[in-house]
């Protein structure tokens, strides 16, 4: 590695002044004329139940994983692995268990979707609550909502008046009216003046204004706060403590105790009282945790985040809940971090064996834990030890260029590695690896922008560590310009993690900016790992590329779409799974699509929306640019519509756009010759 990277620090000097640049490079400083989000979407509320995850954007629900209930709210019982809108918007909060998603709104109405109890079963001879699949979010019963807590087979709600409604299960008391009655229709529990409260399996906790703490429902293990095992069916007040904030898991309690520690009691098989494990008991352990500001628990863990600006959680750890890439249990509270980009938590939602923090300052999420059913939103896989960085997908970046004019610079396939560099040599020609030639020559064309058409790390494994190491040391210095989409290679590391924490605010899967008058919509074509069913007709992006180049149209834009993977080319690499990326993209009205992939330079006439040729004015033109350094693959069979294909050179594409036309070339590394270019129109 040191003989390599030497061999690498000397052909850099020779080629360019090329200076190594990601994001790090810039924590203290300011990046406001970086790449980045045009407005920074505004997150405030996240929650997790089962194996799903919803958080509260831009006043909207969204939510990732699990869908078999129509837990997700969008309508379909379909999972995600990656955040998709539901269908509620004006949201003030939102709070999500086992299979069960509630939001309250703006006004004040409470509304949930996924397994909820509809009926009674007419089937049995004793009273039991039916339960439904509700994918269409609905609105509930009760009105003057605060904040919603939901449990596994009971919920309750805080109303503006400061009053607690429950609803569900009763079979411990634990909706709080003195009986163990069933509750189809919310009912009022036997409490007031309540700021804080949740729910935990068959018990509810809340904290009065008076700071005064009080619980209800079953009492195994102890998890009221109060001697013996008997339920209370009314709230009873718990001794000694005083708190402003419950957080309740499955079988333990824990609080902000007016004293700013962390107390909590109840069972603690798993260390969840942040107690070496041991017996259940009900006076409070006082944890080392420090002025907390925020507090929640998941079934057998905990989490917290402080005034200092940093996160701890503790109990058990089988899928890293504590997001310290163990699988061990533990006591000790373990400190969660984030990367520099991400920036400090400031909530946390938990779920059965996984958590969700959010950095509402960069509007950037932190996931760990298990990630089986797309939970965590990156893409899914096995477990998260340490987490993942998730940015918002579907967003507007800050424009290229002006209204009147952008110059840019597209080409993707772009990084070798050490090994690659010493087997195929470093140089211009195509069969060489010439990264860094590309860099240089886009450096002298000075563009306003990159267009990064994936695989910017052509490795097998495009860690953070590669991305440094190789691009970084290439490529790095167009950092503050580049504008980069996904390719297949990103997905070669989990969730595509190395890219997203290189990239940071530019690696959402899927975005839009305006460009020369232009609107560009980068898509993921390998739909972040679920290359059928993510890039399926009726797939969230897809809909949204739909919707992205209708108000182009409705606001007299042209229209390029970005995506890594060509549906046609004379190359090795057509991709006929983007068939329904390019059908939306030529149905839509888009006037360029620019792909990479295959190694090669080519360029097409208008193409139909099955790929072929078109003779009357319309479809699509596309461009692959796909030899921005990676070795070049074999060009087979020049296809139908191909009007100049090429490989034998490294070389990007220098393109400039205006409100109605784009100019081309394709520049050579070898000798900035330029061997294909010319001018289109395009009608808004």
């Amino acid at each position: 590695m040191k003989v390599t990277m030497k061999i690498f620090a000397a052909l850099l000097l020779g080629a360019a002044t090329v200076i190594p640049w990601s994001l790090s490079d810039v924590q203290a400083s300011d990046t406001s004329s970086l790449p980045g989000f045009a407005s920074t979407p505004v997150l405030t509320s996240v929650s997790a139940g089962t194996a799903h995850t919803c958080i509260v954007r831009d006043a909207v629900v969204w939510c990732t994983g699990l869908n078999s209930s129509g837990q997700l709210g969008n309508g379909t019982t379909v999972r995600s692995l990656q955040f998709v809108p539901s269908l509620v918007d004006n949201a003030l909060q939102v709070s999500a268990h086992g299979n069960t998603t509630c939001a309250v709104k703006r006004d004040f109405t409470l509304w949930c979707w996924g397994l909820l109890a509809t009926g009674l079963d007419p089937l049995l001879p004793t009273p039991t609550l039916q339960y439904t699949t509700v994918a269409t979010p609905v609105q509930m019963p009760l009105d003057n909502v605060r904040t919603v807590a939901i449990g596994q087979h009971h919920s309750c709600a805080i109303r503006t008046d400061a009053t607690v409604w429950c609803w569900g299960e009763n079979t411990a008391g634990q909706l709080g009216n003195g009986s163990t009655d069933l509750g189809l229709m919310p009912v009022r529990a036997r409490i007031s003046q309540v700021q804080s409260l949740d729910v935990g399996t068959d018990f509810t906790c809340a904290v009065r204004t008076t700071t005064s703490v009080w619980c209800w429902g079953s009492n195994r293990y102890q998890r009221l706060g109060l001697k013996g095992s008997r339920a209370r069916h009314v709230p009873t007040l718990v001794p000694v403590v005083r708190a402003t904030e419950v957080a309740t898991g499955s079988a333990f309690t824990c609080i902000i105790a007016t004293n700013n520690r962390v107390q909590c009691w109840g069972r603690n098989q798993y260390g969840q009282l942040a107690r070496t494990t041991g017996p259940s008991r009900h006076t409070p352990h006082t944890t080392s945790i420090k002025r907390p500001v925020m507090l929640t628990a998941g079934d057998e863990f905990a989490c917290a985040v402080t005034a200092a600006g940093t996160s701890w959680c503790w109990g058990r750890n089988r899928f890293s809940q504590l997001a310290n890439n163990s699988n061990i249990r533990n006591s000790r509270p373990q400190k969660v971090f984030t990367p520099d980009a991400v920036g400090p938590i400031t909530r946390i939602g938990t779920g059965q064996n996984h958590a969700c923090g959010v950095a509402t300052t960069n509007a950037a999420m932190w996931c760990w834990g298990l990630a089986l059913q797309g939970q965590l939103g990156d893409g899914g896989g096995d477990r998260r030890g340490f987490g993942t960085a998730i940015w918002p997908n579907g967003v507007r970046m800050k424009p290229i260029g002006t209204n009147e004019s952008a110059r840019v610079v597209a080409t993707g396939d772009i990084s070798c590695d050490d090994g690659e560099r010493l087997r195929l040599t470093v140089g211009p020609s195509g069969q060489q690896c010439g990264d860094v030639f590309t860099a240089a020559l886009t450096a002298t064309i000075a563009p306003d922008a990159v267009l990064a058409l994936g695989d910017t790390q052509n490795d097998n494994l495009a860690s953070i560590d590669v991305y440094r190491a190789n691009y970084a040391l290439s490529w790095g210095s167009l950092f503050p310009i580049t504008y980069p989409i996904r390719g297949n290679h990103e997905y070669l590391t989990p969730g595509a993690a190395g890219y997203v924490e290189y990239f940071a605010h530019m690696s959402p899967a899927y975005w839009s900016a305006d460009m020369g008058g232009w609107r560009v919509i980068a898509v993921d074509s390998w739909c972040q790992g679920l290359i059928f069913a993510g890039c399926s007709a009726t797939s969230p992006q897809t809909l949204w590329l739909t919707s992205e180049l209708a108000a182009a149209r409705a606001e007299g834009r042209c229209a390029v779409v970005l995506m890594h993977h060509p549906f046609v080319s004379s190359g090795r690499h057509a991709t006929s799974t983007v068939q329904h990326l390019w059908k939306a993209a030529v149905d839509g009205g888009a006037d360029l699509v620019l792909s990479g992939h295959d190694h090669i330079y080519e360029r097409f006439s208008p193409l139909d929306n099955k790929g072929a040729p078109t003779t009357n004015g319309t479809g699509t033109p596309l461009i692959i640019a796909g030899l921005g350094g990676a070795r070049a693959t074999p060009i087979v069979s020049q296809q139908p519509g191909s009007q100049f294909v090429f490989n034998a050179d490294h070389g990007v594409v220098s393109m400039t756009f205006t409100p109605t036309t784009y100019s081309w070339g394709f520049v050579s590394a070898v000798d900035n010759s330029v061997s294909d270019s010319g001018t289109a129109n395009c009608v808004p």
